[in-house]
């Protein structure tokens, strides 16, 4: 349906979710006119350390001015994504306006591309940057994207907190293979899981803090399995994007007792069913827009990617030229990654407020809050200026355990005492 055709109330909605998908996947270009200068003395292997932020990955990157200087800079590590993306300032300051190309250091490689195949800025998501939205007040302004790292044997190591790039063809990965499918333009890879009796293929993206699911696949898993529901609307981990988007507060988080790679079982592993965009009227209109955009960089369709709290438990190698994943296992996933007070939240500014108060079998999890709430403190620690991972943090909770919740409504400070639930 075209966008002119939609109801007035569904338009504003509809520009946001378009905002969101250009930010976090924007659309597929090519990375181009790629040239690598490895010195002989780096050897074939090169170890950078890694930054955790807001459930997500960084590292730094040297990035060289018009001038000849360096510039140093903290980029996300983004499978999910097919093109570097710097922001505005960045992008400005490095030259590529004047159709420079983008020339950077990771670690001791040094790396030079088409300044047409970078993205000028993540985009924004109502008045705030997507890297603010993500990461403030921490500073992030590149995104390290599928379409480069597909250039190398890639190695995410969560336990050492390093990323491992290699040159094709020189190591022996370890752990279980898994195919992969890396589409030639991207980078971004997919593995065919097995869940339910069927075939579901899912992107692998260490870029993501959570596993993310279309919400009608979801719904028909749970059509049969209605015990694999948790709650309703997006918690902890779970809540990853924090803007005011429909996804997260009408979500579905599951548990799915087990997912099936060749060769490699995941279990107990926790998932959100996205909501539908706009409600159920939206849908209609639209269809599964999110996914059904997002996928565009993907070239097949998916039914979500796998995010960190299952990468978090591995040591993932992605050997792009020859189309295997290996997965070391690291240690076992724990089913309390989401224990807490059962709020989704979105960020205002440098504080949060509260997108949606969790269900489970229709009855709220915390009474007493509304939607709006601006959640001010918890336990009697300030959260405003915190970065998101502080914030979700603070209302991790064992089930029972009590937090208390200092919130303003409409200029009143209301104190709720909420208690942890497990999810």
């Amino acid at each position: 349906m075209p966008l002119q055709t939609l109801s007035r109330s569904l338009r504003p909605l509809v520009l946001l979710i378009l905002a969101l998908l250009t930010a976090c996947n924007p659309p597929v270009a090519r990375v181009d006119q790629v040239a690598l200068d490895w010195p002989a003395e780096a050897g074939d292997i090169v170890a950078l350390p890694m930054q955790r932020a807001s459930g997500r990955w960084l590292v730094s990157i040297s990035f060289r001015r018009p001038d000849g200087g360096e510039r140093r800079a903290l980029a996300w590590l983004n499978m999910g994504a097919p093109a570097p993306v710097l922001s505005k300032e960045l992008y400005r300051e490095l030259g590529l306006t004047e159709g420079r190309d983008l020339a950077m250091r990771i670690g001791a490689i040094g790396v030079t591309l088409g300044g047409r195949s970078v993205i000028d800025g993540p985009g924004r998501i109502g008045e705030q940057e997507l890297f603010d939205l993500i990461f403030a007040p921490r500073r992030v302004e590149a995104v390290l994207p599928a379409g480069l790292l597909r250039h190398f044997v890639v190695t995410v190591d969560p336990g050492a907190a390093t990323l491992t790039l290699a040159r094709p063809g020189t190591q022996r990965p370890r752990g279980v293979p898994v195919p992969i499918r890396v589409n030639p333009v991207s980078g971004i890879a997919v593995a065919d899981a097995w869940v339910d009796g069927r075939t579901v293929p899912l992107v692998l993206d260490v870029g993501a803090p959570f596993t993310w699911l279309r919400g009608r696949t979801v719904a028909t898993w749970l059509g049969r399995h209605p015990g694999w529901r948790r709650a309703e609307g997006a918690i902890g981990r779970a809540n990853l994007a924090m803007a005011d988007l429909d996804l997260e507060p009408t979500g579905t988080v599951i548990r799915l007792p087990r997912i099936d790679l060749a060769g490699l079982a995941l279990t107990d592993v926790g998932a959100l069913g996205t909501g539908p965009v706009g409600g159920r009227l939206g849908e209609a209109a639209l269809g599964e827009i999110f996914w059904d955009r997002w996928q565009a960089g993907v070239g097949e369709p998916v039914a979500g990617w796998l995010g960190n709290n299952v990468f978090d438990t591995v040591r993932l190698t992605l050997d792009y030229a020859y189309g295997q994943s290996f997965w070391e296992r690291q240690r076992a996933s724990g089913p309390g990654d989401l224990d807490g007070v059962g709020l989704t939240l979105v960020r205002r500014d440098t504080g949060y407020a509260v997108a949606a108060v969790a269900t489970r079998d229709g009855r709220p999890l915390v009474p007493g809050i509304e939607v709006g709430d601006r959640l001010l403190r918890v336990d009697g620690h300030p959260l405003d200026g915190l970065a998101p991972e502080a914030a979700l943090a603070a209302l991790s909770a064992r089930p029972g355990e009590q937090r208390v919740l200092e919130l303003d409504r409409s200029g009143a400070v209301i104190r709720v005492e909420a208690e942890g639930a497990g999810f």
